[in-house]
């Protein structure tokens, strides 16, 4: 099973803590149905909520240490897949400073293909609960379960959020917005809470009001501002002093809010896109060590509260008259839970298995790829000393050019500075990008007819955007550079692969090995593969206005969103001459995610 949701949150040493736990997670299973009401969460046991779902509770309590430890763990099995949730409470004041709740959700797909990248990942209405009913925290400030409202005309607001903000004991992400100018700050928190639903208990949201934005703006670092309008998110252990790296706290612009605003709320992959940041922070953050201890000790106390069951059975040899006998079917959901914990055991030993064999393989390739790599490197060097040489020699023949227009009497000439040339630096942001090849004075040799940009946009806010759109730019510079060799040498013949394998000199180029100038057989020749690679074009290049594009260049080489880049060159004579970017956005279905 792979860890798709974690929340790890302190709250204040209460005696009653695990009843206070116990009573929220009680209210939980009885909203999943009737069952839930069943569940005796004083002692360890195991109940069938359903015909597809299950439950376990693991108590234990050690009055003499004052020590009281809870754990639900519930299991159901849905169309998509197997889930489970588990929540795990601790007391323990003589060892801990503050108590614990702790959850964990898994999830394992239906018939182990997609991987988990395509599920469907809520929080559980437990943690919800849980907010609601205890003083939860992350470092020293509050969880609360929906966005707060930060005012400027609280003189304590502002100065909390930064403490917040720095607070260098928070796990947790902690996500700031500031509304748009011409909207409330009630409808924008409204529109946040709405799209961040999903990252309850992993991440703490602040709305800022325009006093409380006008307050913060001048207290953050350089770069690390909050945009009215935008979303940042502030991920913990990553600095706020002068050096901070911006980067490392995603940023979500207010044009790219602004274009996903549509009928009174924040379009769905906007949440999508602020949740990935936000979750890739929890699921990576390791268990402290004082929690690891204690959760090797539940899972023996698990298997211990099974054998006690097995023990208690009426049929057993050694059972009292007077002992309470568990019910068959409660034994038969307590050897269901652990057999599926002892299969997901076997299927991860496998799994390391086939990784330590697969690794293995990759040694061997990646020795081989560094000596490949030393031998580019040294080529690299050598390029580095020529490039240096034409820098030097360009420089000299630039002076001595401006002095021959002042000894001309061309003063005003020799003193310009040429225009900033667009292309130089490539863009950071998916909005950046999609101003700039929309604008046809940048690339005109190419021709975008993406009809959803939200495919694009969906690469927004993830912890790897910088790069996708980075070599997506440089895609785009190879193509429209390569269309304009194609006009200029119009007898060449030079195919793209070609091209990229030695380019002309003054043309932009990728490497080579990020194009695939065709699909596999298996995606040619199946309808439901080859039809998503359909893409519209004008009418003077398909009277249908539209073609399959096979060719693409891969943004990353990474297993889930894998970003690609499809195009359709129409050059040569009695064409349009340009090349049609029918795609960019996450990989397109193949066998293997089927």
């Amino acid at each position: 099973m792979s860890l798709v949701y974690r929340s790890i949150m302190t709250t204040a040493l209460d005696r009653d803590l695990p009843e206070r736990a116990a009573s929220a997670l009680s209210e939980w299973l009885t909203r999943r149905g009737g069952a839930g009401a069943r569940v005796d969460f004083g002692r360890s046991g195991s109940y069938e909520l359903s015909k597809r779902s299950r439950a376990m509770v693991v108590r234990h309590d050690n009055p003499e240490e004052r020590v009281a430890f809870l754990r639900l763990t519930t299991e159901s099995d849905k169309p998509d897949g197997r889930w489970r949730t588990t929540v795990t409470v601790v007391s323990d004041p003589r060892r801990l400073p503050h108590g614990y709740l702790w959850t964990d959700m898994t999830a394992h797909p239906r018939n182990g293909g997609g991987g988990t990248e395509r599920l469907d990942i809520a929080p559980p209405d437990a943690v919800r609960l849980l907010l609601e009913r205890l003083p939860c925290r992350d470092g020293g400030h509050p969880v609360p379960a929906e966005p707060q409202i930060v005012r400027g005309r609280d003189a304590h607001a502002v100065p909390a959020l930064l403490d917040a903000i720095g607070d260098p004991e928070r796990r947790l992400a902690l996500v700031v917005s500031g509304p748009p100018l011409r909207m409330t700050v009630a409808a924008w928190h409204a529109a946040i809470t709405a799209a961040l639903s999903r990252t309850v208990g992993m991440c703490t949201v602040f709305v800022l009001d325009g006093a409380a934005h006008e307050q913060l703006s001048g207290k953050l670092p350089k770069g690390l501002d909050v945009p009215a309008g935008g979303v940042r998110t502030f991920l913990p252990d990553a600095g706020l002093g002068p050096a901070a790296d911006a980067r490392r706290h995603p940023l979500m612009s207010p044009r790219t809010l602004e274009s996903a605003w549509e009928g009174g709320r924040i379009r769905a992959w906007v949440g999508r896109a602020l949740a990935r940041s936000v979750r890739d922070n929890a699921v990576n953050s390791p268990l402290p060590p004082e929690l690891r201890d204690i959760d090797s000790l539940l899972n023996e106390e698990e298997l211990d509260a099974f054998l006690s069951t097995a023990e208690r059975r009426p049929d057993a040899p050694s059972a009292s008259p007077a002992a309470p006998a568990a019910s068959d079917s409660q034994a038969a959901v307590h050897i269901s839970l652990l057999k599926s914990r002892l299969a997901e055991a076997a299927r991860d030993n496998e799994r390391l298995r086939t990784e330590t064999k697969r690794l293995s393989t990759r040694v061997g390739e990646h020795t081989k790829e560094r000596e490949r790599l030393a031998g580019e490197l040294a080529e690299t060097t050598e390029e580095l000393e020529s490039s240096r040489a034409e820098l030097y020699a360009a420089r000299h023949e630039l002076a001595w050019l401006r002095r021959r227009l002042q000894e001309e009497g061309r003063f005003r000439l020799a003193a310009e500075r040429p225009p900033a040339d667009p292309r130089q630096s490539p863009p950071q942001k998916v909005e950046e990008l999609l101003d700039r090849i929309t604008d046809e004075q940048t690339l005109p040799n190419l021709f975008f007819t993406i009809e959803d940009r939200d495919t694009v946009r969906e690469l927004t806010g993830s912890r790897k955007e910088g790069l996708w759109v980075t070599r997506a730019w440089e895609a785009l510079l190879a193509l429209d550079d390569y269309a304009r060799y194609q006009l200029e040498h119009p007898s060449s013949g030079l195919g793209f692969h070609d091209y990229l394998r030695e380019p002309p000199d003054g043309y932009a180029a990728i490497p080579v090995r990020r194009l695939a100038s065709r699909e596999s057989d298996t995606v040619r020749n199946r309808d439901k593969f080859s039809d998503k690679r359909v893409f519209r074009v004008p009418q003077e290049v398909s009277p249908d206005g539209e073609v399959t594009m096979l060719a693409h260049i891969k943004l990353d080489s990474e297993y889930g969103i894998c970003p690609r880049l499809y195009f359709y060159p129409d050059l040569g004579p009695g064409t349009t001459n340009r090349i049609y970017i029918g795609y960019l956005g996450r990989h397109l279905p193949v066998q293997g995610t089927n």
